[in-house]
């Protein structure tokens, strides 16, 4: 009896067993999945910071000591736009990492948010094409950005100027010529309804060499003065020296070319191509038709 009450217990601790180690097995398959399942249907963890590099797109450009890289997260949707944060780099060393944190408070989910990045170098100016969108709208918060030169003030005035020049064909034109012992001259002056636009002189000295000079105005003042010294006419120039001025006078196109070298014009060279540039206007202006 003693036996066959044994076996039945024995029976059943073992099922027991059974239940209980398919149970454990189940049981932690379950939880791994439940988690794995949780896992996936959260959202990622909010980010804290927009990160990223900053390059060049001419890696080869010189990067001065004093060039300033300012890189700012900004909320666009706002006017004015509002600065959330920004990083500055004096100077920067591309490829240039960057970390902006912010507060997750700061960040309003349904404004639109871009990465701006500005840099100055010397006289230039360098910015990415186009504003970077982050954070927000499925923007990420990880970017990577070139920076692309800015044309400076000189190149956009000196630019404007070959403009100008291709435009003398629609204006009326006077020429003419003189000479000297040792020296002969001959000019020819653009006019349009807003008067003399264009002139342009060449000088043949001899023993001197040859001298071309073209003078812009704008409102009846001088704009841009490119002057070129050759040894002869048609040879390649030895001396370019180019000065510009704004509506109020002052330099902005400042550079001379000598001997492959380039680099700007003393305050006396500016000078007299501006003083040049005013005597050939009036010259030129009391001539009759």
């Amino acid at each position: 009896m003693q036996k066959l009450a044994v076996a039945p217990l024995f029976l059943a601790t073992l099922a027991l067993a059974g239940c209980g180690a398919s149970n454990s097995s189940g049981g932690s398959s379950a939880t791994t999945g439940a988690e794995s399942s949780s896992q996936a249907g959260m959202p990622a963890p909010a980010a804290t910071a927009v990160t990223g590099t900053v390059k060049l797109e001419n890696a080869g450009t010189v990067v001065s000591p004093s060039a300033k890289l300012e890189l700012s997260l900004v909320d666009v949707s706002k006017q004015p736009s509002v600065t959330v944060n920004k990083q500055d780099f004096n100077p920067p060393k591309f490829p240039q990492a960057f970390h902006i944190p912010f507060s997750a408070s700061a960040i309003t989910p349904a404004d639109l948010y871009v990465l701006q990045a500005e840099m100055q170098n010397n006289d230039r100016i360098y910015h990415t094409k186009l504003q970077q969108p982050v954070l927000t709208r499925n923007q990420p918060a990880s970017v990577n950005l070139t920076l692309v030169a800015e044309p400076t003030a000189a190149e956009k005035m000196l630019d404007a100027f070959d403009q100008a020049k291709r435009q003398t064909g629609a204006m009326s034109v006077k020429s003419g010529t003189s000479s000297k012992i040792g020296e002969s001259q001959s000019w020819q002056v653009f006019s349009d309804v807003q008067g003399i636009e264009f002139i342009i002189e060449q000088v043949n000295q001899a023993d001197k060499g040859f001298t071309k000079t073209e003078y812009a105005y704008r409102n009846s003042l001088p704009w841009v003065a490119v002057q070129e010294q050759m040894p002869k006419a048609g040879a390649p120039a030895t001396t370019t020296e180019r000065a510009g001025w704004d509506d109020n006078g002052k330099l902005v196109l400042n550079q001379k070319i000598s001997g492959g070298n380039t680099g700007n014009l003393t305050d006396a060279e500016a000078k007299t191509l501006h003083d040049q540039a005013e005597a050939a206007y009036k010259r030129f202006s009391k001539k009759k038709p």
